[in-house]
């Protein structure tokens, strides 16, 4: 009968009303009880149970949200529940479809969904055998039936996990990364808080950036090459503010690219002194026959042209200047000088602070960019980059994790990653994404993740975001996540906006989140249309994700 999918003993109900969405039923026998086949319990008719409609064209797949009895004194014969409709199981082929392809009749059975098909629900909506699966998890009513996926649906258009402190976020974490570990895959962590740092192997590599407290064994320190910062990360990162300084600041940025692009192509000319463009005392060279000898000013405006930060203090300097008189020579402005002071003793600071220091006195420490090269090239799966001791001043972990976002877009944009797709995994993920730096003068967004969100996948980039507060990420990169991986969520505003952003979990499924136990997630998503509630395998290492252990430290 139907391949033996539909088991006599799991008979429990009928169907005795229809709507659009839900279909109301009654028990067949007095006595409503659960059961144990083949040596498994079934509930048969119980809240949050998948089941299935014996219709008269195909086998309609449901799950129970309630069960009501009008009157507690009758009997059971008025116990009446309501069933949601997720699917439809073609009978010959047991492929299954999202929606109600026939509704079911009144007095049509209703069985308890062996466990086995609930499993293959995953499976069952390919098409053909795959060869890569990761084992994630398993059903949560039982232990031997293992829910596999493969890379396609859970990256293909980005994952998120989601999921209060304590719900199970960074062992589902762990246990996907263990999975991807055992096929020739591509993954980079953006570890904030360095919970991740037990993950080590031979295919595993470990960078750091900043000195830190505790590295990981056999991880490197590294810096990020000021090349990887732009305008207006810079704008942001000193804050130029009003009208004198945001203007100077822009103009000692060109002084300095000239100065790069002269020296690169070997023009020595004698405006030019220890790295800075001398627009005070000399005027033997006019500023324009300077911009002509590298033709014209196009090189100088575009915002990935480099340039010396270190020189910028000294550079504003020579940018406060009245114009020529008729003998044509430039004047020092003491006055707009006196307003860039301020400007000038901050980027002072921040240049030479500790908190900047792999960026600004990196001293021939290898770079990231060299590094994340050398991953994809190797035969190494897994580059962690461990982000836990770059300080909270400035804004730095921000405007650093955007920066190494901005140059893996830009990389996948020249088609580097066309061989073999990478997945960036991105760890507290809301204190990345939506979020703006700077004055009312100077914002700028910190937009790369969402960039990748948005157009990553075109070039073989995919991201992980893992994050407790779905309500602080943006709903355009919400929407951007074609799966879901959900844990507890409590709050109310978190659980709407994951029903806003995927249309396929409605409010029957979202009222199971709050319930779930720790290490129990919903999956949902673009290729997931049925929601699965799913127990996530241990890790084999533990990430380090523990509080403070009161219990032992205050005995």
């Amino acid at each position: 009968m139907h391949n033996g999918v539909i088991k006599p003993e799991l008979l429990f109900g009928k169907v005795n009303a229809v709507t659009a969405n839900s279909v109301n039923f009654e028990y067949i026998n007095l006595q409503h009880q659960a059961t144990y086949f083949h040596g498994k319990r079934y509930g048969k008719g119980e809240v949050g149970e998948f089941i299935l409609i014996e219709s008269q064209v195909n086998l309609i797949l449901g799950r129970i949200v309630e069960i009501k009895k009008d009157d507690l004194d009758k009997s059971n014969l008025d116990i009446a529940g309501r069933i949601q409709l997720l699917g439809t199981i073609q009978m010959d082929s047991l492929y299954v479809t999202a929606g109600v392809e026939y509704y079911p009749n009144i007095n049509d059975l209703i069985y308890s969904a062996p466990h086995e098909l609930i499993a293959q629900l995953p499976k069952r909506m390919n098409k053909g055998m795959q060869k890569v699966e990761l084992n994630i998890g398993f059903i949560d009513v039982d232990q031997g039936c293992d829910i596999t996926v493969t890379p396609e649906k859970l990256f293909g258009r980005h994952l998120g996990i989601l999921g209060s402190t304590g719900g199970g976020k960074s062992y589902t974490t762990a246990k996907i990364l263990e999975e991807c570990r055992k096929f020739n895959s591509k993954v980079i962590i953006l570890d904030p808080t360095g919970e991740y740092k037990d993950f080590i192997g031979d295919d595993i590599e470990n960078v750091h950036l900043s000195e830190p407290i505790n590295a990981a064994i056999n991880s490197h320190q590294v810096s990020l090459p000021v090349e990887c910062f732009q305008e207006t990360d810079f704008i942001a990162l000193f804050e130029p503010s009003g009208k004198v300084q945001g203007p100077k600041f822009r103009d000692a940025i060109r002084s300095l690219r000239l100065v790069n692009i002269l020296n690169d192509r070997q023009l020595h000319l004698d405006k030019i002194e220890n790295g800075i463009f001398l627009k005070i005392r000399k005027m033997e060279q006019s500023w324009r026959e300077c911009v002509n000898a590298i033709g014209g000013t196009k090189l100088l405006e575009h915002p990935s042209t480099p340039f010396n930060p270190l020189k910028l203090s000294k550079q504003i300097r020579e940018e406060c200047i009245w114009p020529p008189k008729s003998d044509g020579i430039w004047g020092e402005d003491q006055q707009s000088f006196s307003y860039c002071l301020a400007l000038v003793s901050r980027i002072h600071g921040i240049t030479t602070s500790d908190t900047f220091k792999f960026v600004f006195q990196s001293k021939n420490l290898p770079t990231l960019v060299e590094k994340i090269d050398a991953f994809y090239d190797s035969n190494k799966k897994i580059l962690r980059i461990d982000l836990s001791d770059v300080g909270f001043e400035f804004k730095a972990r921000e405007i650093v994790a955007n920066v190494i976002g901005r140059h893996l877009l830009g990389l996948a944009r020249d088609r580097k990653f066309s061989d073999k797709p990478i997945v960036v995994f991105l760890d507290e993920a809301h204190n990345f994404i939506g979020k703006s730096i700077g004055n009312e003068d100077t914002i700028a967004k910190l937009d790369s993740f969402e960039l990748i969100a948005k157009e990553g996948r075109k070039f073989g980039l995919n991201i992980c975001l893992a994050t407790q507060r779905p309500r602080d990420i943006t709903e355009g990169v919400l929407s951007q996540l074609g799966t879901l991986i959900v844990h507890r969520l409590t709050n109310d505003r978190d659980r709407e906006i994951i029903e806003r952003a995927c249309g396929e979990i409605d409010k029957a499924a979202s009222d199971f989140l709050p319930s779930l136990q720790p290490g129990e997630a919903v999956l949902i998503g673009n290729d997931f249309p049925i929601p699965l509630t799913i127990n996530i395998h241990k890790p084999a290492i533990i990430p380090n994700s523990s509080g403070a252990d009161f219990k032992n430290k205050w005995l």
